[in-house]
């Protein structure tokens, strides 16, 4: 049998991406196994309809799901999508994040967490709506002009568009390291039931504004008009220079 199915995120088409990115979210330990076969479904149904259900009911009565798991592998793997969708009237990032203020970053950063926290569509909306932009600069009053925009979205499409900035955030992690260092061994996670601490991004801002004499960002204003990549490559070379210090300071004793 010839079967031809998406082989990475980038590939899955508008419906198989909203779909499996909901289930992607809703999932849990306890119904994986389940919501992977509905993933694999959706990934060789390919469309939603009569006709797509017929094609796919086909392909299954000649091979089990099970069989098909590993044409659905990539899934499983951290999803590698970066790049936002057009909405009408609104500029959206560029791939990345690559052209966002650390302004712009920080807030988007607390609507994000709040939203994985609370699960609440009342922070998916507020993360969609910070995303996008009237023009080429962030300015956090024009979010309700935005927010009437986005909000006309499905829930499934707001999903993809927060999905997206998880992947982009992973991807800055992982540029990163320095300033998202991954847990250690021996570094305990939350316990269930209880939050691990969130340090806004605003509280990173002010503390290279006010704490490094030689501002290498600026003032506060220059400060927040900096893009991401640059702040993060200058708050790298800050950890490690107070760590040399630390250090230094812990010999003398």
């Amino acid at each position: 049998m010839n079967i031809t199915v998406a082989k990475s995120w980038t590939e899955l088409n508008e419906w198989q991406l909203e779909e499996i990115v909901d289930l992607y979210l809703n999932s849990n330990e306890d119904n994986w196994e389940k919501t992977f076969e509905k993933m694999i479904i959706i990934l060789f149904q390919k469309n939603k309809g009569f006709w797509s259900r017929l094609k796919l009911w086909k392909i299954i009565k000649q091979v089990p799901v099970s069989n098909l798991a590993e044409f659905a592998e990539f899934l499983l793997q951290p999803p590698k999508i970066h790049s936002f969708p057009e909405i009408s009237a609104l500029k959206k990032p560029a791939d990345r994040l690559g052209d966002l203020s650390i302004k712009q970053f920080s807030y988007m950063d607390q609507f994000f967490h709040t939203w994985m926290d609370t699960k609440s569509d009342k922070f998916l909306r507020a993360l969609c709506a910070s995303i996008y932009r009237m023009n080429n600069r962030f300015d956090e009053q024009d979010l309700p002009v935005i927010s009437k925009q986005t909000d006309k979205l499905s829930k499934k499409k707001r999903q993809v568009i927060g999905f997206i900035y998880m992947s982009c955030y992973q991807h800055i992690a992982e540029q990163f390291p320095i300033v998202y260092p991954k847990l250690k061994k021996n570094d305990q996670e939350p316990e269930q039931g209880k939050k691990g601490k969130f340090k806004p991004f605003s509280e990173m801002i002010l503390n290279i504004v006010m704490n490094e004499e030689s501002q290498p960002l600026g003032n506060l204003h220059q400060c927040n008009e900096t893009r991401i990549y640059e702040f993060m490559t200058v708050f790298t070379k800050i950890i490690i220079k107070n760590k040399k210090l630390e250090e230094e300071y812990a010999k003398r004793k």
